[in-house]
């Protein structure tokens, strides 16, 4: 299970892992599918589902909505709005390179520190893939995919994966899009079945309806591929949104309620935003199905000591959501527009989030697609599981990428959002050579700007393209998102610039051929590939010269090579040579390298401090345990108390209800040295007692055992005396048996009677320890000689020939033996009874 996917919610996080069964998708400590996307600070940190048991007690150190501030910067306008969801303090980060990011302000350890999101979102990854290593004997993942939204820009992908650098966690092979990685957990197994054809391509839409996030798409399957033909977004529609609706109605009433009484308004209290968040949460969930009517919501003591109850009736429910489902359509109507398809043209229209469970909004997409509204799930495919569809596609695609995987290959077309511009200092000469895509020339060899759009939105990644211009000295290429990406979602207010590269020709040279080449890589983030200078160099071209054929054609070659090295025109070639040049980048949100490792040094010495105050907690809860346990053990008759003394529980007792004392009280806060010498010390006065109670337990089995082995063993020794089988046996070996036998006997008898005048408070006469060593000397020694084969008889020698015997054969008496002897064989001279001289009988063996 090292190779896994993650789907990186806002709300809760899937991990899921590839092995040769398929895909699976792993239960956390709680036996849970879905993980908190949540990261606490106190003392240690927690994350997951530890996190949420102080997610209202201790809100400001606990981190949620990492997914949306990752690789902002802090005076970006989706910053300031996604800060008003955050119930901790937010921060400006400050770099060495490009804007200041957002960092949340926490007490870790009794002190004040500031941890940048991006480092957070890298403690959740890596936090799930601990969840992983439970699962493989504490092998941590090695192959990563992780979803993210399509929607993210260059900065957050490039964040994201910085985040994930800062912690450890290495091998992130993809960041992939949620909907495409939906799309590849549905066409890869249909693929299998051979549900798609190449001649009549399969069109299929994907609607993901998350906690904070809406997107539409629309995959084309062939056999062994998939193509995404379009994406579409609303960012800021999800679950959320709906929570957020139900609990302004929850407050509003309140307020009606006690308007006289308050102290302030309810929303603009932390804890009290949370209870109401929580109780919108769940009336909402109540609500989904169809068919319910109303939602009871209960709330004690919700702000000022003041208890609260209401009823949400559904159809004020579904009043209050219809702004939400309006903004259903347009998404839907944008990519059945980019794609010039019909709603009738889809071969199915799977749902996929936790929000499409919402029966108004499935109602509602049946509505805008044309769908049969009284069917099941309105129409709509739900034969996927809603909240794991992305995780397992992304562990797919892992086991894709993944070397330690062999899987049958499978194309991926992924979407490019945003259309990409590339623009240089100047303008293009008419020499340049303008775009060229993989070597091959688009376009007209001089560009009327100096800029081009190089990635166009819907083209597929990861993929190279060059751009040749003539250049001396020091120039700068920049690439940002081209205007047109505004019609595509790109937010308002955020500015288009993504890299900037300075780029460095060798000093003293005229103007130059240099060929950039920018990458649009797996993630979809734009870096520089590579960028050379070419130059042309002439050589000349040598001819191998014929052999003349006679002397006069000979001195005619001489005469005419003389000339033609005197004219100075022999035939050259131009060779080009391709140079490479150094580069600067910088973007305007960037961690530099220092950065980098500072974050890391960070995250091992919080990773450190957390294992130390385990482990002390841990040794505490041990410490504690031994207590209750020893307490109620000494004074049962069925545990421990028929194996101690009266003096020996006294002194244990008294040594139990000091630790307790001391451990409630001067130790409470010890550490974790602290606690194992206190375990110690009671383990001093209480192992004996126990080992007591385990011998008397173990020690019939085993004298059973030995008396087996010594019963055994005497009785073959006395019955397999004389016997033919056993008569390879020496007498040495025999009589080393029968003393071990007879000695181990003796022993035992002797320790039985020892220990059967012991009392059971007493140290046993004879451990079990002791009385296997005797079985296994036994084994060791009478077994080897029981079972000693018995040596394979001696082959007989073959008769040989008297010396000085006339070896002379006589003559054939018969036309075979005649025939024989020509052939250059003999006959073998025959006793009376049929047997060869040389030993064999008529059969071939040999005579005994």
């Amino acid at each position: 299970m090292s190779v896994v996917g993650v789907d990186f919610g806002n709300q809760n996080a899937v991990i899921a892992a590839a092995g040769r069964g398929g895909v699976d998708v792993l239960l956390n400590g709680s036996s849970n599918r879905l993980n908190p996307t949540m990261v606490g600070f106190s003392e240690s940190r927690s994350m997951g589902e530890s996190a949420t048991t102080g997610a209202s007690s201790n809100y400001k150190n606990t981190i949620t909505n990492m997914k949306r501030l990752v690789g902002l910067a802090f005076n970006d306008p989706r910053s300031v709005r996604e800060m008003s969801y955050c119930n901790f303090s937010c921060v400006p980060v400050k770099h060495a390179v490009g804007t200041d990011t957002i960092g949340v302000k926490v007490q870790y350890g009794g002190e004040e520190k500031v941890v940048p999101v991006e480092a957070v979102s890298g403690m959740m990854v890596k936090h799930l893939g601990l969840i992983a290593a439970k699962k493989t004997a504490d092998v941590f993942p090695k192959d990563w995919v992780v979803a993210i939204p399509g929607y993210y820009t260059d900065a957050q992908r490039r964040a994201f994966l910085s985040g994930m650098e800062s912690v450890g966690v290495a091998g992130c092979q993809r960041l992939m899009h949620e909907t495409t990685a939906t799309a590849l957990a549905y066409g890869i197994f249909k693929d299998i079945k051979k549900q798609f054809s190449k001649d009549a391509p399969t069109n299929v839409m994907f609607i993901d309806l998350g906690a904070t996030s809406y997107s539409v798409s629309i995959t084309e399957f062939v056999p062994g591929k998939l193509s995404v033909k379009s994406s579409q977004y609303d960012p800021y529609l999800g679950g959320r949104d709906i929570d957020a609706l139900i609990a302004e109605f929850l407050a509003s009433k309140f307020e009606e309620k006690y308007k006289s009484r308050l102290s302030g308004k309810p929303m603009e209290r932390p804890k009290t935003r949370i209870k109401l968040y929580s109780a919108a949460e769940k009336a909402k969930k109540t609500l989904s199905p169809q068919g319910v009517k109303e939602a009871r919501v209960n709330l004690e003591c919700l702000m000022d000591d003041l208890d609260f109850g209401v009823t949400l009736k559904n159809d004020d429910y579904e009043q209050m959501m219809k702004p939400f489902l309006a903004r259903l359509r347009a998404p839907i109507e944008r990519a059945l527009a980019e794609t010039g398809l019909k709603s009738s043209d889809l071969a199915s229209i799977e749902i996929v989030g936790g929000s499409t469970r919402i029966g108004c909004v499935k109602t509602t997409l049946a509505e805008i697609l044309g769908l049969d509204a009284a069917a099941t799930n309105s129409g709509l495919s739900a034969t996927m599981n809603a909240d794991e569809a992305v995780a397992r596609g992304a562990a797919l695609q892992s086991a894709i990428l993944s070397p330690r995987f062999k899987v049958l290959p499978y194309e991926i077309c992924e979407y490019n959002p945003y259309p990409v511009k590339i623009a240089w200092d100047g303008e293009t000469s008419d020499s340049g050579e303008g775009i060229e895509v993989e070597g091959e020339a688009e376009g007209s060899s001089g560009m009327p700007s100096n800029s081009v759009v190089m990635f166009d939105r819907g083209s597929a990644f990861p993929v190279v393209r060059r751009v040749t211009l003539r250049r001396a000295g020091e120039f700068v290429v920049t690439a940002s998102y081209d205007g047109s990406a505004a019609h595509h979602g790109y937010p308002e207010g955020v500015g288009s610039e993504i890299a900037a590269f300075k780029i460095r020709a060798p000093a003293g040279t005229d103007e130059s051929k240099i060929r950039v080449n920018v990458k649009q890589d797996v993630h979809g983030s734009v870096v520089m590939s590579s960028v050379q200078m070419l130059v042309e160099e002439e050589e000349e071209v040598k001819d191998e010269p014929m052999p003349p054929a006679d002397a006069e054609e000979a001195k005619k070659e001489e005469g005419e090579a003389a000339d033609a090295a005197k004219k100075d025109d022999a035939p050259k070639k131009k060779k080009v040579k391709k140079v490479a040049l150094e580069y600067e980048e910088s973007r305007p949100i960037q961690w530099t390298k220092a950065e980098q490792e500072q974050a890391y040094e960070t995250e091992v010495a919080m990773s450190n401090a957390d294992r130390i105050i385990r482990e002390t907690a841990d040794m505490r809860n041990e410490l504690e345990s031994y207590i209750y346990d020893m307490r109620d053990k000494i004074v049962s008759e069925s545990q421990l108390a028929p194996y101690c003394t009266d003096a020996e529980k006294s002194a244990l007792s008294s040594a139990l209800e000091t630790s307790e004392n001391w451990l409630y009280e001067d130790g409470f806060n010890a550490g974790k040295t602290a606690f194992a010498d206190k375990l110690a010390d009671l383990r001093k006065l209480g192992d004996p007692l126990v080992y007591r109670k385990s011998e008397a337990k173990l020690r019939p089995a085993a004298v059973s055992s030995l008396q087996r082995a010594c019963e055994k063993y005497m009785n073959w020794l006395n019955t397999s005396e004389g016997e033919e089988s056993y008569s390879h046996i020496t007498y040495e070996e025999r009589t080393k048996c029968y003393d071990l036998c007879d000695s181990t006997s003796s022993w035992m008898y002797d320790m039985l009677d020892k220990q059967g005048s012991a009392s059971q408070s007493s140290d046993p006469a004879v451990s079990t320890a002791e009385i296997n060593t005797k079985i296994r000397q036994l084994n060791d020694t009478v077994s080897p000689v029981m079972h000693k084969p018995k040596p394979k008889p001696k082959p007989v020698p073959k008769a040989e020939d008297d010396k000085g015997k006339d070896k002379t054969t006589p003559a054939p008496s018969s036309e075979g033996e005649e025939k024989k002897k020509q052939e250059g064989s003999s006959p073998e001279p025959m006793d009376i009874d049929g047997a060869s001289k040389n030993g064999d009988d008529g059969d071939g063996r040999g005579v005994v």
